[in-house]
Order: structure tokens, then C-alpha cells, then sequence
């Protein structure tokens, strides 16, 4: 019994043809290296672009900041003028507002609870007009 001798591929020898020829660059590897680059360069310009925009942003932001508190402090200086007591005064004393020369306490009726009137003051009916609660 004799077996059979299975064939295999024959290895790929340089013949002639291959041996004359040269392998060239690869464009392929080159052209995407090629094109990443400039797409890196252009997206570094858009980044640079982005960020001062928003550096002017901020900068226009910083000033509105500057004259709103600005603002806020010369409102504050107006407040403390007008809330000044001389001022009130003066300005009570121009439109014929005086200091009272007695005082005289007003009692309303009709509210729940009593309300106990000070020691020197003299309670008036709110309505009546007389000085004695009692009538």
C-alpha cells in the first residue's frame, strides 16, 4: 500500500518579473497622515478663534460688571443723602410739618384685644373727635 502525497501551494518564488519590479511609497498611509495634519492645523485655528471670542466676551461682561457696581455705589451715596436726618427734617420744616406739642394717644374700637395707652398720654375716640373715652 503506498499513500498518496498531498500537494501544497507552492510558495511564491521571486521570479523574474518580481524581482525587476520596485515597491513604490505607500500613498495611502501618507495621504491620511497628510490630511490629519491639515485638519489638526485647522482645528488648533478654530480653538484659537473660539477662545478669543470668548475672552472679548468676557472682557465686555467685566465692564457692564464695573458700571453696574459703580452705579449701585451712587445709588447707595443717594439713599444715605436722602435718608440724611438734617435733610428731613429741613425738608418737613419747608412743607409746614412740625413737632407735635402734646401727644395724644387715638384709640380705635373695634379691634380684638386692649391696648393700654401710655402713662401721660390721653386717649381720644378715634371717630367722636372728644378727648374722653367715655362719652
Amino acid at each position: 500500500m503506498t499513500s498518496q502525497v498531498l500537494s501544497r501551494p507552492r510558495l511564491r518564488s521571486r521570479s523574474r518579473a518580481h524581482v525587476g519590479a520596485r515597491r513604490g511609497p505607500r500613498v495611502v498611509p501618507l495621504l491620511f497622515f497628510t490630511v490629519l495634519a491639515i485638519a489638526l492645523f485647522f482645528a488648533m485655528i478654530y480653538l484659537r478663534i473660539a477662545l478669543d471670542r470668548t475672552a472679548f466676551e468676557l472682557d465686555t461682561l467685566e465692564g457692564s460688571i464695573e458700571l453696574e457696581e459703580s452705579r449701585q455705589l451712587d445709588l447707595r451715596l443717594q439713599i444715605a443723602t436722602l435718608q440724611d436726618p438734617l435733610r428731613i427734617s429741613s425738608e418737613a420744616q419747608r412743607i409746614g410739618l412740625t413737632h407735635p406739642e402734646e401727644r395724644v394717644a387715638i384709640e380705635v374700637t373695634g379691634l380684638r384685644g386692649t391696648a393700654t395707652p401710655a402713662n401721660d398720654d390721653v386717649p381720644v375716640a378715634a371717630l367722636s373727635g372728644s378727648r374722653d373715652p367715655g362719652e
